[in-house]
């Protein structure tokens, strides 16, 4: 049998192209994102548990990828008279086994935001509803995906049509259900960063570009809003025609996994965007780092007064050392300050180190040199 991508025939209609294509296409698109990800945390040697969830997530969607494109290689996306009895059997094997897939991916996706949130804020209330989420996700996600499993009793009634003493679930009630509570999620996880980036001492215009990039996950929210409006046409479709009817709710439900994984990645590429967009993501006075060089040692720059910095212009990055610290460490146009917060190893106390360096001309000499001084608080 040749292999099949559900292209249609004079006589004989065929959705399942369609599937096929969103199938592959989305998830090579995801996985570049993927890739790219890890490219940048290897380059900057910091790759922790988020990226591994969130490539545990790709992997899940390969393996739904093989699913639908196996069932359309059956005649998923025919109608159900225009399929032999064998594929028949087979193509609903294959879709039974991405709808176990889809809530694989579903979960482990939304897990991976919460691994990021927790790789990024280090509030400890903010923390604690992380881990609750993780928690209440995988509950959620391993319920659903018994409920898949066991849909139809015996479980091989599902792709039989043949077994007569048969009881299954409603399927309208269990794809809703499913898809109202995934909605709620996606906008729970969407709206948990806005409180802890607007406590970040940035100024306003990088927060706003913050806030954009953990925005994106809106495009989650619209698919998952999307797939639920195919879901009742569907389900009832399904009744009817169980090999033709769903394929709009498996097209949307393959692109809302896809872009699930994209906009988990976009956060990580911040860096490449605050190299293409200096102003909006790096300093607002200046994408020249010479004339930031000169301000950070108080070298007076032509045509310009010198004045300190406002306190929001901080910008965070992560240090790295004994029990693991934060830092946020600021260049300023008169002096340089970093605030580190980390952990004794032998106590197990929380200390704060203030690291200040100050430089400044002396105008009452002809050389005009710079003098340092340097200082640290520890409390």
């Amino acid at each position: 049998m040749a292999y099949e991508i559900g292209l249609s025939t004079p006589t004989v209609p065929n959705r399942g192209f369609t599937l096929w294509i969103w199938s592959v296409v989305m998830v090579i698109v995801a996985g570049f994102f993927v890739l790219g990800r890890f490219a940048i945390r290897c380059h900057n040697r910091r790759i922790g548990t988020d990226d591994w969830v969130i490539l545990a997530s790709l992997i899940s969607s390969v393996l739904l990828t093989v699913t639908e494109c196996s069932a359309v290689h059956y005649g998923y996306g025919k109608h159900l008279k225009d399929i032999a009895l064998d594929d028949r059997v087979k193509a609903l094997k294959w879709f039974y086994g991405a709808q176990i897939v889809y809530k694989v991916v579903i979960t482990v996706n939304k897990i991976s935001f919460l691994c990021l949130y927790l790789r990024i804020f280090i509030q400890p209330v903010f923390r604690r509803v992380c881990y609750g989420g993780i928690a209440f996700l995988s509950a959620w996600g391993l319920a659903y995906i018994l409920v898949t499993i066991f849909q139809c009793t015996p479980v091989a009634a599902f792709w039989d049509k043949t077994i007569a003493k048969k009881s299954c679930v409603n399927s309208k009630a269990q794809w809703l259900s499913y898809a109202v509570i995934n909605i709620v999620c996606d906008v729970a996880i969407l709206a948990l960063p806005i409180y802890p980036v607007s406590k970040l001492h940035l100024a306003q215009g990088k927060k706003i570009a913050l806030a954009v990039i953990f925005g994106m996950g809106t495009f989650v929210c619209i698919t998952s809003i999307i797939r639920t409006t195919t879901l009742a046409e569907s389900a009832n479709d399904t009744r009817k025609d169980p090999t033709s009817g769903p394929i709009p709710a498996t097209i949307w439900s393959v692109i809302e996994a896809n872009v699930g994984i994209i906009c988990a990645c976009l956060p990580v590429y911040h860096q490449p965007l605050k190299w293409c967009l200096p102003r909006l993501f790096g300093s607002q006075h200046s994408a020249d780092p010479s004339v930031n060089r000169s301000r950070g040692r108080g070298h007076k720059t032509p045509g310009r007064s010198l004045s300190l910095q406002d306190r929001k212009d901080m910008a965070w990055r992560e240090l790295h050392g004994s029990g693991g610290s934060y830092s946020n460490n600021v260049s300023t146009q008169g002096f340089e300050m970093c605030d580190v917060e980390g952990r004794k190893t032998e106590t197990n106390e929380i200390i704060r180190m203030t690291d200040v360096s100050v430089s400044y001309q002396d105008d009452q000499r002809s050389d005009a040199s710079s003098k340092p001084i340097r200082g640290r608080a520890e409390d």
